[in-house]
């Protein structure tokens, strides 16, 4: 499976290429009201979270507090939500949010377990409360950046307002400048000025940063995904299995069984017509009894073909397959090449199992003349391609050979795609893991 990875968001913000200046510009307004509505925006977060968890918590115990808890992640979830789109005006857009989905069907007490479950909503109220401080900082740095620019590089114009006041001390004299008022609160205004812009860039990559762990963490979705993933095979491997057993135990009673029943009482009929001097209608019986007991072997043997044989663990698939193919009612080409390191016994064993079973479709249906059957080793993926010149129309419908095939395949974690058009060729590609 190949994993995109989201950009991390602090990054983004500091490895911008320098933009023209209105873009500077336009970023800076975008980063202080970022800043400046991060603060109320954290302090009404924290509280209601603070409020409702100690509620929550309190209550718990006589299950009153369980809605509560549920009320509580939904504002979370909404303070995230509004997070994420004032991430998205000062840096790359977040990754949708990896919230476990509900069915809707469910009970009522059932879903609000099932939310308290969710990892993602209890993130959503760790950044709820964490992010207050850092709020607190980045605004006050916010506040003291634009103040110190804007009242140095404005202090000629609005100190001829100031009362007059010999007791006052003012900055120059303060820090021991040979200068004038005037010039050092210019020169600390520039100062500020100078370094407004990566100040705040640097406060909104910080205030991002936590909301891109917490909110925007792609491994909490791909995690999430990996785990859908398998218990999807899971089920799949679990539902394919009792498929076979049934198909199994259906196929020995309806043949073999009928059979060696049949040929017991065949034998049976033999010892009489032995007992009565008639050897000429025990002979017959007898005759009947081999043939009998040959296609038992015969339809044991169809059997154990949905069973790995001796020969695949023994010498490997490329010789599993060989045998395979020379046991189909059609001719079959065989080419395998699998360089390197031997694919584990699973991944052997599925394709082994995949190729067993459209054989037998391929002689059973199709029609064809000739099937072909090839098998590559791509990275760390073995793909199984089954090819025959039939009719076509094949379908892993529901209740078919191939449905349950897809369903072995999958829970090997692995594909199965099928391409059979209307008068052929029939296709069938199946990707397995490798595995170790």
């Amino acid at each position: 499976m190949t994993m995109t990875t989201q950009p991390d968001i602090a990054d983004t913000l500091v490895t911008d290429e320098r933009p023209a200046p209105r873009s500077l510009w336009s970023k800076l307004g975008r980063d202080t009201l970022y800043l400046l509505t991060g603060f109320p925006i954290a302090l009404l977060s924290f509280v209601v979270l603070v409020t409702g968890l100690a509620l929550g918590v309190g209550l718990f115990i006589t299950l009153a507090g369980l809605p509560i808890l549920v009320l509580v992640l939904g504002i979370a979830r909404g303070f995230a939500t509004i997070e994420r789109w004032r991430v998205g005006q000062v840096a790359a857009e977040m990754p949708p949010a990896p919230y476990r989905p509900v069915p809707a069907e469910t009970k009522l007490l059932r879903r609000w377990f099932g939310q308290l479950r969710d990892t993602q909503s209890w993130l959503d109220v760790l950044h709820g409360l964490v992010v207050l401080p850092v709020a607190v900082v980045t605004f006050s740095i916010t506040l003291i950046w634009w103040t110190g620019a804007l009242s140095g590089l404005t202090f000629w114009f609005w100190s001829r307002f100031l009362p007059e006041n010999t007791d006052r001390t003012d900055l120059a004299s303060l820090l021991d400048l040979p200068i004038s008022e005037g010039l050092a609160q210019a020169l600390l205004g520039l100062a500020f000025a100078l370094t407004l812009i990566p100040v705040l860039r640097g406060c909104a990559a910080a205030q991002a940063g936590l909301a891109g762990a917490l909110l925007g963490n792609s491994h909490v979705v791909a995690l999430q995904d990996r785990v859908s993933t398998l218990t999807a095979s899971r089920a799949a491997g679990a539902q394919a299995e009792v498929d076979a057993l049934r198909r199994l135990e259906r196929d020995l009673h309806d043949g073999p069984q009928q059979r060696l029943v049949r040929l017991g009482m065949d034998l049976a009929a033999a010892e009489r017509r032995l007992a009565d001097d008639d050897p000429a209608q025990a002979s017959q019986i007898l005759a009947e009894a081999r043939a009998q007991s040959a296609e038992a072997l015969a339809e044991l043997r169809a059997l154990t073909r949905g069973i790995a044989p001796p020969i695949l663990s023994d010498r490997g698939l490329p010789d599993a397959l060989a045998a395979l193919a020379g046991r189909s009612g059609v001719p079959t080409w065989v080419d395998v090449e699998l360089p390197g390191e031997r694919p584990s016994a699973a991944a052997e064993t599925a394709a082994y199992f995949v190729v067993s079973e459209c054989l037998t479709n391929v002689a059973k249906h199709s029609g064809a003349a000739n099937a072909w059957v090839k098998v590559r080793r791509e990275t760390d993926e073995l793909v199984v391609e089954i090819t025959d010149d039939g009719s076509g129309g094949a379908a892993a419908a529901k209740g078919h050979g191939l449905a349950g095939l897809a369903d072995r395949v999958a829970a090997h974690d692995g594909t199965l795609a099928i391409s059979s058009p209307a008068g052929g060729p029939t296709v069938v590609r199946a990707v397995v893991p490798c595995g170790r």
